[in-house]
């Protein structure tokens, strides 16, 4: 061969003689060569002695450096992928080479012994060695393994091995006489050992091991592993670790299994009796008796394993019971599996609103080693997780259907005892008001069926928001799930849960390192193989799914149960009409909407009203497709020659501020039973592009809610069009096409009449004019605030103070007068709601810090002097400063004229009165002359005091409302004086 010849070469070259070499060999001679081999190996007489040999000789046939070399040379070549499927070809190919061996093998052996083709011979099973029939419990320290423990004889080693718990060892500490009894197998049970559940249990019984694992059909003999440590044969045992689920599942199989292991003594003793030795004699050489371990070393052992049960686990049992039924009152972190079972109900000590259903648990138990020395194989480590963790999942909304959301709990570990209800996580039924929660959640998920099952509903909120920030709400919203997760796609839950979401057991709970330290992780040297309860878990994780795995999946409403109502999560996502936000609320937090306002409290011309209502009564008809509608749409919504335009109603409401322009669209939605939906100009936006799109979603929401839409201030975009400003003129007409396709009702608001483009004139079904208020208005306002404010008084039940309705009455009509003679401007109505605020929060005030023994304090004229006052002064200021007043400037810049319908020419405007008193008493009517109530200066204020007092008293006693009072006529003079300077000023305007 060549020198130069490489080392890859040569070895292909060795391969290629052998494989001439086997294949001019016999193939029979070699199979019979291989089948005595075989026979020699695996006599009874030899097997134990060849089993180094066989080793020395399969570790000779190794060769690291050989391997490594073919490893990099296929690696580069890149055939590695081609040799694996090779190497998997091979073994297989080996493993059926083998098993035809052995059939040929059986089929000679039968023509040997003249057996028929039907005979089938019994395996020959080796007998298991017996250990030392104890149970010993250790303290941590003893039970530690080592090099002097693990050669012990197996007859000095205790069948059965417990590690108790630290509380336990320090209380025997302190008894010696227990300590004593424990060891010296008394019959008297410490008490330290019914308090507290030991940490282990240690097996190293052969035949226990395997009786356990025919009664569970559970490995365990076949899981732990013979070894040689210095020429001497070692055997590991199995450990089960806390909290021993494996004999908490079969505790009644092991019990009931004990009776047939006796029955099973008392069968082989009488066998062994009635078997002679001339009888042994007669049997064939061949067939060895297949008896690995006798009935009665089993018994002994499954004896002391009842034992351990009766005894070490009589606290877990307890425990258990008590769990069951709810009687439990404080848990150790080591059985809070006890604690939380698949189909649980829990609550959430942080937020106690809903209920979860447990649906996983995992962890809860320290690692055994580290997470590199992890099981090989585990391509993927789970995620760590921090103590017991508990996966629950509660039902929401996404709009169509409700879908579970899974979230997961983390206890971490605590030392000792703690009571269960202090958990951040238990079990409803551990709750002292368990009965009174399942009512309050059963309730509150059907309640949050209904209300999230619906397209939308109209309620009003009162109570704290969910979302961070938390605001305060107590305002009227839109309940819209579809549309909110749309428009916050975070609030997007997932249609389903699967078991990939759940925690996953980490597997480095049940692995533990060989007290020899060597690379084998797993039961080397006599090591203890630990039990793999996580297989129970998966089993159970199982049998779950098959019982409640329609819980992880959506569901409709018609199919809601129950169950289904006790884990609603009450959350619903609301639009906040007011503030045009999307908000998520407790669906307790919603109301039912009173409609408080109506037509009747429209201070309004009576053909005003009329129209009004004619127009929003025809368009509800036209809206109402006729499929749905009983009645016939109306002819008046169908007239424009384009379909779809033109079939909104626009009402421009246009007058000073503060006479009522929001009221009317108030009063509107309340009396057709419709949201309010008011938006401004910061809503819409400023470029043509923006506006646009915000009116298009703001009209969309409104329609599909069938709002009555109030833009305030439209003046911005109502504007007139310029030559210079472009900008604005493209905003103007993005408008102007909006509202032409708008279909729903919109109040269009300002107090900039004059500045308004004449193509909206077009596009406004209707206008209405709100002059200045009258003196006749303006003591109808402050009638119904005296009103307000002592029917506020009887539904706090709360009188700190006493209200004068008279003087406050006589100082209105006089401060009305006054301002008027002085050419200031009259207080409008959103002036006049501040100044009883302002009045009230004085007298409440003065209330609070008044001293024991002052009278009672009252509401009257003094308070409103001092607003009156502050009023003034600002008036002024303003006056002097701009050198006119609002109404002048805003008629000298062509924006309105507050003076149109007020001066001696026009009539005034016939009013309805908000609420007109029962005994009310009228003066003629006079050309040019306001309507007002006179001052009746006659009637005292004693007098005024006492009928307050008496209304109060009636209202406390349920005997009705309050009676209206009428005033007297004013005092001659005064009213000619005062009619003779309203002609006056008519004639200077």
């Amino acid at each position: 061969m060549d020198a130069t010849t490489t080392q890859p070469e040569k070895l292909d070259h060795v391969d290629q003689e052998m494989a001439d070499k086997t294949s001019k060999a016999d193939p029979l001679q070699e199979a019979l060569v291989r089948l005595a081999e075989i026979n020699e190996l695996f006599a009874t007489e030899k097997i134990y002695e060849n089993i180094r040999d066989v080793k020395d000789a399969a570790e000779e046939s190794m060769y690291d450096t050989l391997c490594r070399e073919l490893l990099d040379k296929n690696r580069r070549l890149g055939q590695l992928r081609m040799r694996s499927q090779q190497a998997a070809i091979h073994h297989n190919f080996t493993t059926l080479r083998i098993e035809e061996l052995e059939k040929d093998v059986k089929d000679l052996r039968k023509r040997v012994y003249e057996m028929g083709d039907d005979y089938e011979f019994e395996t020959r099973k080796d007998k298991l060695p017996i250990h030392l029939h104890e149970l010993k419990r250790s303290n941590p320290y003893e039970f530690v393994l080592n090099y002097d423990i693990v050669l012990l004889p197996t007859a000095q080693q205790p069948a059965l091995e417990v590690k108790l718990a630290e509380a336990v060892v320090t209380k025997l500490a302190k008894d010696e006489k227990a300590l004593h009894n424990m060891s010296n197998d008394s019959d008297m049970t410490p008490e330290a050992l019914i308090e507290f559940s030991p940490e282990r249990l240690r097996i190293r019984s052969r035949p226990l091991m395997s009786h356990l694992e025919k009664l569970t059909a559970t490995p365990v003999l076949s899981r732990v592993e013979e070894s040689i440590v210095d020429e001497e044969k070692v055997y590991s045992g199995m450990v089960f670790l806390r909290p021993f689920k494996f004999f908490i599942k079969h505790e009644v199989a092991i019990r009931n299994s004990l009776a047939d292991i006796e029955e099973r003594v008392k069968n082989e003793a009488n066998e062994d009796s009635e078997t002679t030795p001339e009888k042994k004699s007669e049997k064939k050489e061949y067939n060895p008796d297949q008896r690995q371990f006798d009935a009665k070393d089993l018994l002994e052992d499954l004896k002391l394993l009842v034992t351990f049960l009766d005894t070490d686990l009589r606290p877990t049992f307890e425990l258990r019971q008590k769990i069951r039924d709810g009687t439990a009152i404080e848990i150790e972190y080591a059985d809070l599996r006890y604690l939380f079972e698949r189909g649980d109900l829990v609550v959430a000590k942080a937020n106690p609103a809903y209920a979860r259903m447990v649906v996983n648990v995992a962890g809860g138990r320290e690692h055994l080693v580290g997470s590199h020395e992890a099981k090989r194989g585990e391509e993927e480590q789970p995620t760590p997780l921090n103590g017991f963790t508990i996966d629950s999942i509660s039902l929401g909304s996404n709009g169509t259907s409700f879908v579970p959301k899974l979230e997961r709990f983390s206890i971490r570990k605590f030392h000792g005892r703690q009571p269960i209800s202090s958990l951040l996580l238990y079990p409803i039924k551990f709750d002292p008001n368990a009965d009174a929660i399942r009512n309050r959640l059963l309730e509150g998920g059907r309640n949050f069926s209904k209300v999230a099952s619906k397209p939308f509903c109209h309620k009003r909120a009162v109570g704290e928001t969910v979302d961070e920030p938390s605001i305060s709400l107590d305002a009227e919203v839109v309940v819209d799930m579809k549309l909110a997760m749309n428009a916050k796609s975070e609030w997007r839950p997932d249609s389903s849960v699967t078991k990939d979401d759940f925690a996953r057991n980490d597997r480095r709970e049940v692995i533990e390192r060989s007290w020899c330290k060597h690379e084998n992780l797993y039961a080397c040297c006599g090591s203890n193989s630990i039990f793999d309860d996580l297989e129970l878990d998966d089993f159970d994780a199982q049998e779950f799914q098959k019982k409640k795995g329609h819980m992880l999946q959506p569901i409709t409403l018609e199919d809601l149960t129950d169950e289904h109502f006790m884990i609603m999560r009450p959350y619903v996502h609301a639009f906040v009409l007011r503030s045009r936000q999307w908000v998520t609320i407790k669906s307790e937090d919603l109301q039912e909407v009173i409609f408080r306002n109506s037509f009747d409290d429209l201070v309004l011309p009576d053909t005003h009203k009329t129209t009004v209502q004619a127009l929003v009564a025809t368009h509800e008809k036209g809206r109402s497709p006729i499929s749905s509608s009983p009645e016939k749409p109306s002819i008046g919504s169908v007239l424009d020659l384009v379909q779809g335009k033109g079939s909104g109603l626009v009402i421009l409401l246009h007058g000073p501020p503060g006479v009522g322009k929001t009221s009317t669209a108030e009063c509107v939605a309340d009396d057709t039973k419709r949201p309010l939906f008011p938006i401004t100009c910061g809503d819409i936006g400023e470029t043509a592009a923006d506006v646009e799109h915000n009116l298009h979603s703001h009209f969309q929401l409104a329609h599909k809610w069938g709002c009555v839409l109030l833009l305030d201030e439209a003046d911005i975009f109502l504007a007139k069009r310029t030559r210079s400003d472009l900008r604005h003129n493209a905003v103007t007409s993005v408008f102007l096409r909006s509202l032409e396709y708008y279909a729903g009702i919109l109040f269009l608001t300002t107090n900039r009449v004059g500045v308004i483009d004449p193509a909206f004139r077009s596009r406004i079904q209707m206008s209405l004019f709100y002059p200045q208020l009258s003196l006749d208005v303006t003591c109808k306002l402050y009638e119904k605030f005296i009103k307000r404010a002592k029917a506020e008084q009887i539904r706090q039940g709360c009188y700190a103070f006493k209200i004068k309705e008279k003087e406050i009455l006589k100082f209105g009509k006089k401060h009305f007068r006054t301002l008027e003679k002085n050419s200031y401007e009259t207080w409008n109505g959103r002036q006049i709601r501040n100044a009883f605020q302002t009045a009230i929060a004085l007298t409440e005030h003065q209330s609070m810090t008044q001293s024991p023994g002052d009278s009672q304090p009252t509401l009257g004229k003094e308070q409103f002097e001092v607003v009156a006052r502050g009023f003034m002064q600002f008036d002024e200021y303003l006056s002097k400063t701009l050198g006119a007043t609002d109404a002048d400037m805003a008629k000298r810049e062509g924006w309105r004229n507050d003076g149109y319908m007020m001066g001696a020419g026009n009539p005034a405007i016939p009013v309805v009165p908000m609420a007109m008193p029962q005994s009310a008493r009228h003066v003629k009517r006079q050309a040019g002359a306001m309507k007002y109530d006179s001052d009746d200066d006659s009637d005292s204020e004693t007098d005024s005091d006492d009928e307050s007092d008496i209304d109060i008293k009636e209202a406390r006693a349920g005997k009705g409302g309050y009676a209206d009072k009428g005033d007297s006529e004013m005092d001659r003079d005064e009213f000619y004086e005062y009619m003779k300077w309203k002609r006056k000023r008519s004639e200077l305007k």
